[in-house]
């Protein structure tokens, strides 16, 4: 059976690996936002009949998206799709550890624990 340390200390890793896991995907995705330039990822198609232009190409930083419209109704992210879902659920675990972390620290100072 695992001490309150042992706890404590899986707590923190699993903190870090997901904050560093979080970190990398939201660098991944914040590159694909930046090098996606609507010239090249959004060409208009000028031997489609009827010609089609590019009508408008979005960004957001939160949640990572690129997304190019064009006047025919279709659209294309540019964002991979798994990058949105990944960051979410390290965040998700990150503050679930944060606040198990803080009940356990709570209960120990309640009790009287000094460490």
């Amino acid at each position: 059976m695992p001490t309150r340390v042992d706890r404590g200390r899986r707590l923190l890793g699993l903190i870090k690996a997901s904050t560093a896991t979080g970190a990398v995907c939201c660098l991944l995705g914040r590159l694909q936002v930046v090098f996606a330039f609507p010239s090249h990822a959004c060409p208009d198609y000028l031997e489609m009949r009827p010609t089609v232009h590019v009508d408008r190409y979005a960004d957001g930083v939160f949640p990572l998206q690129a997304t190019c419209y064009w006047d025919n109704g279709e659209q294309k992210e540019l964002v991979s799709s798994w990058i949105n879902p990944l960051l979410f659920t390290c965040m998700a675990v990150v503050t679930s550890c944060l606040v198990m972390l803080a009940a356990r620290t709570y209960r120990r100072c309640r009790q009287g624990h000094t460490r």
